[in-house]
């Protein structure tokens, strides 16, 4: 090889290297101007891929929206695959969109209804999260909170004095990542109206946790989360959860040793002996109708065994659901929502993020007397505040339907 040609074929390769680089960078600089956090980058000889994550956004899928417009106004050619992840980094939805809709947008030959239609989804992002080992981490999350209040609402009907007992609280909350895959939260809750004594009357301390989250590959999850949880449970639980390629199957499975804990105006107390409590759980996402159905094999805190069944239908960003259950031979169901609380979008000032809960979830139980109550029959608690099915939720044909549906309604 002659000195001219080696020469030409090193700038071309150079020149190729910095274009990219450059086009990667691009891709960050615009992700970073919407407030997503924890972006990486790299630059393959088929296109560009980047792993973010939302904090930002209240809906999953209109952040998910945002995000994609964005990135295409950065990326005139080449492919672009989007890798989103959840509050603790784990990756949650993979979205490729081919270097001929990626251009065919950039020069006006396709809208973002057509890359809605053509991108590809799904949930297993292991080749890119392998080619971005090493990458360097823009827009850190790491040791930046948020200060989330959270509405509480206890409602039950089981006295015959009142025809409620109702408690209404604030329940601020610092949230906060540390390192990849955790995070702490620190709650606290003052009550604002309520015709109860003792907890409900008192502030006290709420979720207070620290959850570690592994992605083990090959769309397996696992968590193990320490601290006090809701329903006067303290201890530790550990969790693990596959997803299937489409994300239309979920199998998982929970286990979870817990003492009693009570605060009111006599001071805290707990109790001795830890309760243990395990779960095998499965869930399927039905498209068509946009709804989960959901069911487990429990033996709850105070071991009694049972089984529980839930169907769950998603509005856009609310949810409604239906559950039937049975624990120690007796029957029990209610329902639960979750609605969304005024604000799309929330940004950093100086470091912390102030903010409502995204939702207000609530979950009411039918049967709250005689022997059900009396023998502590098919309790269980949650390991985070505001837990529900519309935080959070990737799954890709729930994303892809609502994302077109929205540029319907506009």
């Amino acid at each position: 090889m002659n000195a001219h040609l080696f020469i030409r074929r090193c700038t071309f390769a150079a020149a190729f290297m910095m274009s990219a680089a450059f086009a990667g960078a691009q891709v960050d600089t615009a992700l970073k101007s919407l407030g997503m956090e924890n972006i990486r980058t790299v630059e393959t000889e088929d296109g560009c891929i980047t792993a973010f994550e939302d904090r930002a956004y209240r809906s999953s899928y209109y952040g998910v929206g945002k995000a994609i417009e964005t990135a295409l106004g950065a990326r005139k050619e080449g492919s672009l695959t989007l890798v989103v992840t959840d509050r603790n980094g784990m990756p949650q939805l993979r979205i490729f969109i081919d270097g001929n809709t990626v251009e065919d947008f950039a020069c006006g030959k396709a809208t973002i209804r057509d890359v809605y239609t053509r991108m590809e989804m799904g949930t297993c992002a292991d080749r890119e999260l392998e080619l971005l080992k090493g990458t360097e981490t823009k827009a850190k999350s790491a040791w930046r909170p948020d200060l989330t209040v959270y509405p509480n609402l206890f409602l039950e009907n089981t006295s015959f004095d009142k025809l409620y007992r109702y408690a209404v609280a604030l329940a601020p909350a610092i949230e906060m990542p540390l390192w990849k895959g955790a995070e702490i939260t620190a709650q606290v809750i003052f009550p604002v109206v309520t015709n109860q004594k003792g907890e409900l009357k008192t502030i006290r301390p709420g979720f207070v946790t620290f959850r570690q989250g592994v992605y083990l590959k090959k769309n397996w999850h696992a968590w193990v989360t320490g601290g006090l949880f809701n329903n006067n449970r303290m201890g530790g639980n550990v969790e693990a959860m596959w997803r299937s390629p489409k994300g239309r199957w979920e199998l998982g499975g929970r286990l979870g040793a817990t003492v009693w804990s009570l605060f009111d105006e006599d001071g805290w107390t707990i109790t001795n002996k830890p309760k243990l409590d395990a779960a095998v759980y499965g869930r399927v996402y039905i498209p068509g109708w946009n709804t989960e159905l959901y069911g487990s094999v429990n033996r709850f805190v105070y071991g009694d065994y049972g089984a529980m069944g839930e169907v769950t239908r998603h509005f856009g960003e609310y949810t409604v659901g239906l559950y039937a259950m049975v624990a120690g031979g007796d029957i029990n169901g209610g329902f639960s929502f979750a609605i969304p609380l005024p604000g799309k979008k929330y940004n950093r000032w100086k470091g912390m993020r102030l903010k409502p809960s995204d939702y207000f979830a609530f979950r009411y139980s039918m049967v709250a007397w005689g022997d059900y109550v009396d023998k502590n029959l098919g309790v269980y608690y949650n390991d985070e505040p505001n837990k529900n099915r519309s935080k959070g939720f990737y799954q890709p044909e729930y994303v892809r339907y609502f994302l077109i549906k929205e540029l319907d309604k506009n």
